[in-house]
């Protein structure tokens, strides 16, 4: 089997310079939009998203929802703020008692903050 190295050879670096804009672009995109949640987010990619490849999104929906620009919508958001977490590894989070534990914590040296939470998880 004979390949195109030439052809190859072209793709391939072809993907890598679009591959280095779409970093840079990530980059530009995440301090833009540090501050903002996830959903503000969507709100803000996903219409532009949309408009662009000629797709629908509306309400907080896709009319089309396996279009191949959601997929790129999502890829842009995550790529901002993350993967979602699922909605099975939400947990509700006592957050005055965090911020004591977390003062406490404060306290200590790296070494003593470990030591402590190995103790804890022990303890559980």
């Amino acid at each position: 089997m004979k390949l195109n190295t030439t052809a190859i050879t072209n793709a391939i670096i072809a993907a890598l310079t679009h591959g280095d804009a779409f970093e840079a672009e990530m980059l530009k995109l995440q301090g833009l939009l540090k501050s903002a949640e996830r959903e503000a987010v969507k709100d803000i990619v996903a219409p532009i998203v949309a408009a662009h490849y000629g797709e629908t999104f509306a309400d907080g929906k896709w009319a089309n929802s396996k279009c191949a620009a959601k997929r790129k919508a999502n890829r842009i958001i995550a790529n901002i703020v993350g993967t979602a977490p699922k909605q099975a590894n939400k947990v509700k989070v006592n957050k005055a008692l965090v911020k004591q534990i977390a003062a406490l914590l404060a306290e200590m040296d790296t070494k003593a903050v470990n030591a402590t939470l190995t103790a804890v998880r022990a303890a559980l």
